[in-house]
């Protein structure tokens, strides 16, 4: 069941790398949004593999730093969806968040699941939401 909105962002893709022959790539990527209704950045490095349904599993590591300066680590788990033209896509996953700031605390003993739509120019809406 899905509790509250925990996070909401704009993002784009700033960085992309091929890995290997087989089409996995290492993407960038910068958002700007709220997490608890405080304004923060998250920069994210995820890598990518592509799976045989024309589906995508990516798994990423990222930072989250409020304006306030507290700061989140996070770890991603996913699948881009195409939905047409590629960049466009849906994603879907989880977010595992940790936090050494009290105002962020919350945040270490939470699952969030999380739902995305990428744009034909790679930028993309982001939210995520408790897991209970």
């Amino acid at each position: 069941m899905l509790g509250d909105l925990i996070y909401e962002a704009m993002g784009k893709t700033v960085g992309m790398r091929v890995l290997d022959d087989n089409g996995t790539m290492e993407i960038t990527l910068e958002e700007r949004g709220k997490i608890f209704g405080i304004e923060c950045t998250l920069t994210l490095t995820a890598v990518g593999k592509p799976r045989p349904d024309v589906m995508q599993y990516s798994e990423g590591r990222g930072f989250l730093l409020t304006k306030d300066s507290d700061v989140a680590t996070l770890t991603i788990s996913g699948i881009s969806i195409p939905k047409g033209r590629l960049p466009k896509s849906s994603v879907r996953g989880a977010t595992i968040f940790n936090t050494q700031s009290p105002k962020l605390a919350r945040l270490n003993s939470v699952v969030c699941v999380y739902e995305g739509e990428v744009n034909e120019d790679s930028s993309y809406t982001i939210k995520d939401w408790e897991w209970k």
